[in-house]
């Protein structure tokens, strides 16, 4: 069956699903995105979903500065493990490919919510 026209959910973008945390111990809420709906995503896939998670911020809080983090198992770039390549993420945003949040990473999950793990790494 398909779906008439006027109810399509395609746009411009790929569709993304994105999860909005608050987190009692945590002062801000974070957007996790795109755990289940891509499956083997590419790099234009993954901007897409960056940038379909900073609109969804934008609209909960108008007035704050979005930041993204690009997560990986490690901080550092290696063909060992595939998520790393996404740092080109961070480039792309600098380009303006990306826009309207700071996008930043690689970053494991703990140093991009914890300004002491960051600083204990260095980062």
């Amino acid at each position: 069956m398909q779906i008439p026209h006027i109810l399509q959910l395609r746009t411009e973008r790929r569709i993304s699903h994105a999860f909005l945390m608050a987190v009692a111990t945590f002062p801000k809420p974070f957007i996790i995105t795109d755990a289940a709906i891509n499956i083997r995503p590419t790099l234009e896939d993954k901007r897409d979903i960056v940038q379909n998670a900073i609109d969804l911020m934008h609209m909960i809080k108008e007035d704050k500065q979005v930041r993204v983090a690009v997560l990986s198992a490690v901080e550092t770039v290696t063909s060992a493990i595939p998520t790393t390549l996404d740092a080109a993420l961070s480039k792309m945003a600098d380009r303006g490919q990306i826009t309207n949040a700071i996008v930043d990473g690689l970053l494991a999950f703990d140093n991009a919510i914890s300004l002491f793990a960051a600083e204990a790494k260095g980062i």
